[in-house]
Parts: C-alpha cells; structure tokens; sequence
C-alpha cells in the first residue's frame, strides 16, 4: 500500500471561509490554490508578502466567483533554499493590511480598453520583463487609482512576463476617468527605449 508524503497531500489551512492547500511540484517550485472572502487589493498584499520573502509568482489564474469570493491557483518558485513554502499562511500574506505601492515597475507594452465583461471593467495586457514584485508593485499602483482585478491571468515564459487582467472600480464597473488614470500610469511606467 502506497503513503502518501506531505507533498502529495500538500499543506491545507482555513480560517473561517478562507482556505489555502500547498502542494510542492518539484524541489522549490509549488502550486498553491486559494478561494474565500478575499478584499479590495488582497492579491497585491499576497504579492508584495511573496516577495518579501524572496517568492517568485511563476503564473496565476484568479477570480472573482461572487461578492469578495474568489478562488485563485499560484504557481510559485523559492528563490532561497531558506523559504519553506508548504508552511507559509497564505491567508494571513493575502489579509494584511492594504498595500502600498512597494516600488516602482517598468512594462514594455500595454494595451487597456473598455470591456463588457463582468458588466463594464477595463481589460489590461501587457508584457514586461520578469522582475521579483513586479506583480505586487503593479496592483498596488491600480489600487492606489481604486481599481481592482476581478479576474488575473498571469504568465511568466523566459524571463517576461505575459499578464491580463480585468478590472473594476471598489463598487463595480469602470468609468472613462478610471481608463485615463490607468493609461497616464502605465505609459509613466513604459520601459524606455532609447
């Protein structure tokens, strides 16, 4: 009869309705699955703790399932043989307190429009090249203009980074004036090329 390691099983936590599971997929490399009552910018203070602790977010799919419900998978590599990534509380890096901007990002493309998707958000692209808080620092920007992902399509293949992602004002929806804030931020965030 076959036992299965702490890695097959992975490592699950909740706290009220929140849940995380962590399940190592090769030696420093780990998926990890979220879902709950997760707030405003949570996924910027996940991303920011993350990286705090020298945590790389290789691809994520997350989103919003229904009101502060959201389910999400994080693909993450250790970037220190220090980081034990079965034992961190996933939860408690994605509650703390709102995000500040944690430090300035470069992109080399980007592309917002306006979206019907999850009745009216705005719809970003763009690509950058792979840096450790890249993700943190961009969400933590938006948050500052007050707006937030409703869904997140993160990739990283050779060192760049391919995300998308769909966003929203707190209350829903995303006026005109939200989409020229975020084209002044992302073109004040625009790789130079000279």
């Amino acid at each position: 009869m076959h036992r299965l390691t702490n890695a097959e099983v992975g490592a699950f936590q909740r706290r009220g309705a929140a849940w995380s599971e962590a399940s190592e997929l090769e030696a420093g490399s780990f998926r990890v699955r979220l879902g709950g009552p997760f707030r405003g910018s949570w996924m910027a203070s996940l991303s920011n703790n993350l990286a705090a602790r020298r945590v790389s977010i290789d691809h994520t799919h997350a989103r919003l399932t229904g009101v502060d419900t959201w389910i999400a998978e994080l693909h993450l590599v250790t970037l220190t043989q220090a980081a034990n990534l079965s034992q961190l509380d996933y939860i408690g890096l994605a509650i703390e307190a709102e995000p500040m901007r944690a430090a300035p990002f470069e992109i080399d493309s980007y592309r917002v429009i306006a979206s019907r998707d999850y009745g009216g958000t705005l719809m970003l692209t763009l690509e950058a090249a792979d840096s450790l808080g890249l993700l943190g620092a961009l969400l933590g920007a938006l948050a500052e203009l007050g707006l937030f992902p409703l869904e997140l399509h993160i990739e990283t293949r050779a060192g760049r980074a391919y995300d998308s992602l769909w966003l929203a004002a707190a209350g829903g929806g995303a006026p005109p004036a939200l989409l020229e804030s975020a084209e002044r931020l992302l073109e004040s965030s625009r790789r130079s090329t000279s």
